[in-house]
């Protein structure tokens, strides 16, 4: 065992026992520590006025044959001009979901979607018809902006098998949501501290709040490529 993951097993046993998994963007590379399984970025969709754009990836990244692969279908909701019929887009979204299925080694496919509180109820159903349109043998994993976990209509029976809250780039609330998730995160929405949850290195938390889940995601806005990326992002931090 390597020193770094002996030292994390002896101080702490659930990070170093997590499975962890790096999500891989456009240009990124797979860092060492997650050569089993890598959630890799397969397909950006951009919402915006009454257009729908689709943009494939770049280029695939270099993994091992042995590598299993959850693809990530990212729903970009353009800020600067939102979607005016979106509705429009769901049959789109689900037809890019289930091409992202068809080439997952792992068992999983996720949806990567930052919906506005007034694009709730189209979310909440477009993710039960996700659920419904996928073949059973495929999970669906869906990431949720932190300050959902404080949003009950966002996340009671929400229709997804894995729900990831991502516990980075959090805005404004960062500082408030960091208290919370270290000394109370009994108070947050029992999907955001269920099995899973998505960290940053260059946003570091105390090693016990990600050991707290089973499963753990890792963004680097730095893509992997600086020094240091490839030991196991509990046990380091870059800002």
């Amino acid at each position: 065992m390597p020193l770094i993951l002996l030292i994390l097993s002896l101080f702490y046993p659930a990070a170093a026992s997590a499975q962890q998994v790096a999500w891989l963007w456009d240009e990124a590379r797979l860092p060492a520590w997650s050569t089993h399984e890598a959630a890799v970025l397969q397909r950006h969709i951009l919402l915006t006025g009454d257009k729908t754009l689709i943009r494939p990836r770049m280029r695939w990244p270099a993994l091992p044959s042995s590598a299993l692969v959850t693809p990530v279908l990212h729903v970009e909701v353009s800020t600067v001009n939102p979607p005016t019929h979106i509705e429009n887009s769901r049959a789109i979204i689900i037809d890019a979901l289930l091409d992202a299925a068809a080439v997952s080694t792992s068992g999983w496919v996720q949806l990567d979607m930052e919906a506005k509180p007034s694009q709730r109820v189209f979310y909440r159903s477009l993710v039960q018809d996700l659920r419904t349109a996928l073949p059973q043998r495929i999970k669906l994993s869906v990431t949720a902006l932190a300050w959902w976990c404080r949003a009950p209509a966002w996340l009671d029976g929400l229709a997804a098998d894995e729900v990831v809250p991502m516990f980075f780039r959090m805005g404004k609330d960062s500082a408030a949501m960091r208290k919370q998730l270290e000394h109370s995160p009994n108070t947050l929405h029992a999907s955001c501290r269920a099995n899973s949850a998505g960290f940053s290195p260059q946003e570091p938390f105390a090693p016990f709040v990600s050991g707290r889940y089973a499963k753990t995601y890792w963004f680097d806005r730095y893509a992997w490529k600086r020094s240091g990326s490839d030991l196991p992002p509990p046990s380091r931090s870059s800002p």
